[in-house]
């Protein structure tokens, strides 16, 4: 008999609802349960009403300030909570308590499948 192993709790946010879904789709096929968000309201409406994720998946494109305000946000209530950042491109974000992880979409899915896997093993 097996242990029984809790799924993680995923939030994604992402204003392109096409690539939402499909990161969505990917991390639901690896066995995560992802709640979705289409923006930073909709994220901070979520996750007041809601019990703490094990991992945040914060879509910033090129804007990264507002996600790194968001990050702060969540920092603040949650010391403890993971944080990743999608961002176009390689952008240096210059800030050392968030995000905990930045990836850059144009390392492809399956790297992003990845970092979310060794993000949620982790310590």
């Amino acid at each position: 008999m097996t242990a029984f192993r809790r799924k993680s709790r995923i939030l994604l946010v992402d204003g392109d609802t096409t690539v939402q879904h499909l990161r969505a789709l990917m991390l639901r096929m690896q066995g995560y349960n992802v709640d979705t968000a289409v923006d930073l309201e909709a994220a901070r409406t979520v996750i007041s009403a809601a019990p703490v994720y094990d991992l945040v998946i914060v879509d910033v494109g090129h804007f990264a300030d507002p996600g790194l305000e968001f990050c702060e946000e969540i920092k603040q209530r949650h010391p403890h909570q993971k944080v990743l950042m999608q961002v176009d491109g390689h952008i240096y974000l210059g800030r050392e308590s968030c995000p905990d992880k930045v990836v850059s979409k144009q390392e492809g899915p399956h790297h992003f499948v990845e970092e979310v896997e060794r993000m949620l093993t982790a310590s």
